[in-house]
């Protein structure tokens, strides 16, 4: 399931935080990745194929699919579940699977205008994971503040900017998500503030704190902020949560995205842990991939000790 929100201050603070929620664990990794790294977008003869261009902190769900990260540029990309998603019929574009979606983008892109001006070239596809095709869309934020949402559905691709990008969460697609807020007495409408863990109801309970979020000091006090308001949106353990009896949140991140800073707290563990990009990627830089399970017991503060060379496995 999942949600992600942005907080962009009139005093240039950028900080994006996210939830995971689903009924398994995604198995995290968290990745520092170097730029020049060969990548391939799908299966098939018609993969788009790159090198990266930027250096990257990512946070890989399954061993299958950057889930979201961070890169050298200023530019953070997350994907989250969305039924609705109708993925592209094939043409003369390259392929460019929904499992690399994210990662395309903090490979290749430095501003969310670069990512947008992108997809142009590319088609999005479905790439089934354990046997499951996730429908999937993407946040994309970057150190001016700018910030969309972009879905691919029936009538093709659909993109939200700006003010209409700082909240994401599953479904409907978002376009819906926004009208929605109308029916709420905090939005002009009469209904109270709703509770429960279904997708509308956490996107009404985001946008309504993060409006209401006080002008934040410094850095840290901006992070800490955006945690108190996706913790608002997180579904706790035993919640009840159709299909499967319950989704709950295994982890929350928040990233300063100008300092290229990832924090990571599971929800199974009472410490975060936290990379710095410029540290972790002097690191990687002449080695490749270096990887750290954020689950480990007892992993706590600044992790870039932890990071050990290890296989990408996508």
């Amino acid at each position: 399931m999942c949600s992600r929100i942005f907080l962009s201050t009139a005093s240039g603070m950028r900080v994006a935080c996210r939830s995971v929620d689903w009924y398994v664990s995604d198995e995290p990794v968290i990745w520092a990745l170097p730029a020049g790294l060969a990548r391939r977008g799908a299966p098939g003869a018609d993969a788009l194929e790159w090198t990266s261009r930027h250096a990257s902190l990512a946070v890989s769900g399954w061993n299958a699919t950057t889930s979201e990260g961070v890169n050298d540029a200023g530019l953070a990309a997350h994907v989250l579940y969305l039924e609705d998603s109708v993925w592209e019929e094939p043409d003369a574009r390259p392929a460019l699977g929904n499992l690399m979606w994210a990662q395309w983008a903090l490979d290749t892109c430095a501003t969310v205008a670069e990512v947008l001006a992108s997809l142009e070239s590319v088609r999005i596809v479905d790439v089934p994971t354990r046997g499951t095709s996730l429908g999937l869309h993407m946040a994309v934020e970057d150190r001016s503040g700018d910030a969309a949402v972009v879905e691919v559905l029936a009538g093709g691709v659909v993109i939200h900017e700006g003010r209409d990008a700082r909240v994401v969460t599953n479904e409907p697609p978002l376009d819906e998500q926004l009208a929605g807020l109308g029916r709420y007495a905090a939005f002009g409408g009469d209904e109270a503030l709703p509770g429960d863990v279904d997708p509308a109801s956490r996107f009404v309970r985001g946008t309504y704190f993060l409006d209401h979020l006080p002008e934040p000091a410094d850095a840290d006090e901006a992070l800490a902020g955006a945690v108190s308001v996706i913790r608002s949106m997180s579904v706790p353990f035993g919640a009840p949560s159709e299909p499967f009896g319950t989704y709950p949140t295994w982890w929350v991140s928040a990233t300063d995205i100008v300092a290229g800073r990832l924090i990571f707290q599971s929800t199974l563990s009472p410490f975060a842990v936290w990379l710095d990009l410029p540290d972790a990627i002097a690191r990687a830089t002449g080695v490749g991939p270096l990887g750290v399970d954020p689950l480990q017991p007892g992993l706590a503060g600044d992790i870039a000790a932890d990071l050990s060379p290890m296989t990408l496995p996508y």
